[in-house]
């Protein structure tokens, strides 16, 4: 991830992460131990996006794990984590077997929160098949905010069907809902570690490493079955920290056909060496006022960050294809 130079430009894993990293060994081991898995997980994935925080950053951070830690002292847990991990010990054995399961699901949100880790697809891919009764009680079960996201990738034939059904459920046996949390937690945590590899972004990637030649014949052979799809990967090909690699003059033409605002979102996510290498090929003056607009912006969503970049770069493959500047791509060509 880019240098974080204050706590808003980090998610709540990546705090987490920071928080891990700097306590002390025994210390962090125990405080892992209080996670479950889907939480340890997201803290080691967020341990590798971070890169570059500085000191004042992981002060703040510290500093507001101490006062949330400070102001939840009195209540050391929640009342549903009580009932889950404390009430059975303090329940005599035929309480614990009669009563237990009835309170369990009502306060429980556990399947609730597994449901909201897994990609909503998946979810809809695992229910797809089921009868109708059971996709509605599984929707029913997983939270509001659960089943719209998953409700969305069902055949839309079977949308009204399912909805139907669930307007019509009133009451339904906890050995049913158990039932069906249970065959749904079994088949999705199976489905756990799923790596992305890329889709179009990396497959585009692979294609830039190949010389024009070969990749050209490529991209025409995949624009003969889905055309879009290979204007797609032509133009994320390059990307926009390729265009470190052009020169000074060849950034200066770039510069003429980029609109300012694209630039200084461009720039805003962009790393070091490319800030320079543009700002060095403007007016002192208008290089000063481009990193004070960026300094003051405050945090951007990456998308807009991203589109003002595909924008830029968009710009320098149109005039490397008229001729107007060299733009390197593509693996070297093989001698004949």
């Amino acid at each position: 991830m880019p240098e974080a130079r204050n706590d808003s430009d980090l998610t709540g894993a990546q705090r987490a992460a920071i928080l891990v990293m700097y306590l002390d060994r025994d210390v962090a081991r125990n405080l892992l131990r209080q996670l479950d898995d889907d939480d340890v997980r997201a803290v080691g994935l967020a341990m590798g996006s971070i890169e570059n925080v500085e000191s004042s950053v992981i002060e703040t951070v510290i500093g507001d794990f101490v006062r949330d830690l400070h102001d939840v002292s009195m209540m050391p847990r929640s009342g549903a984590d009580f009932v889950s991990k404390v009430l059975p010990e303090l329940l005599d054995e035929r309480r614990r077997d009669d009563l237990l399961p009835v309170i369990n699901r009502r306060v429980n949100k556990d399947f609730e929160q597994f449901i909201s880790m897994r990609p909503p697809q998946s979810v809809a891919a695992m229910i797809r098949d089921e009868h109708p009764q059971t996709q509605a009680v599984a929707l029913s079960l997983m939270g509001q905010e659960n089943a719209a996201r998953v409700l969305k990738y069902l055949d839309q034939e079977a949308k009204a069907r399912i909805t139907v059904r669930m307007a019509r459920l009133k009451r339904i046996p906890g050995e049913l809902a158990d039932d069906v949390m249970d065959a749904l937690r079994s088949a999705l945590g199976r489905q756990d570690d799923h790596l992305d590899v890329g889709g179009i972004d990396r497959t585009a990637r692979i294609l830039g490493r190949m010389s024009r030649s070969d990749n050209g014949a490529i991209l025409e052979e995949v624009s003969d079955e889905d055309a879009e799809l290979a204007d797609a990967l032509r133009r994320r090909m390059i990307v926009f920290d390729d265009l470190v690699a052009l020169t000074p003059m060849a950034i200066q033409t770039v510069l003429k056909q980029v609109d300012r605002d694209d630039l200084v979102l461009g720039l805003k996510g962009a790393p070091a060496a490319l800030v320079d290498l543009f700002l060095a090929n403007v007016s002192k003056r208008a290089a000063e006022d481009i990193r004070e607009e960026m300094e003051i912006m405050g945090p951007v969503p990456k998308a807009r960050i991203r589109a003002a970049q595909e924008r830029i770069v968009t710009a320098a493959l149109t005039l490397a294809e008229d001729g107007s500047i060299y733009l390197p791509m593509g693996g070297e060509e093989e001698e004949k």
